[in-house]
């Protein structure tokens, strides 16, 4: 199943979440809610249209890198926004300070809508 096929059927939310814990995996879905493992983090809604989707069957995951890595830069701005140093960051992240430096100088997406996990 396509990225996009996926985020119609679980959402946006919902398949970051699953690609965080799961991407690049072919998972079990199991026929039957509330389910567990990686697909426990999903929201009752989602868990619902995976199961009547492809319940009994394996699915691939896909890893949504460069809209997990977005989701990153922005949570990393906003912790220097917050005033937290730029060592912190790079710990907390595991990335280098010179990686976070990049980052915070890197310009921001212009506008959310362009932005596609594809």
């Amino acid at each position: 199943m396509a990225a996009h096929d996926l985020e119609r059927l679980i959402g946006r939310e919902a398949l970051v979440t699953l690609a965080q814990v799961a991407g690049g995996l072919d998972l079990y879905i199991p026929a039957k809610v509330p389910m567990d493992g990686p697909l426990l983090d999903l929201p009752l809604a989602a868990q619902e249209a995976l199961a009547r989707y492809a319940g009994g069957t394996r699915l691939y995951i896909p890893m949504l890198c460069g809209e997990l890595r977005r989701i990153r830069d922005a949570q990393i701005r906003a912790a220097c926004d917050r005033g937290e140093r730029v060592q912190d960051i790079a710990r907390r992240f595991r990335l280098s300070e010179r990686r976070v430096w990049a980052i915070l100088g890197s310009p921001e997406p212009q506008d959310e809508a362009q932005a596609s996990l594809f």
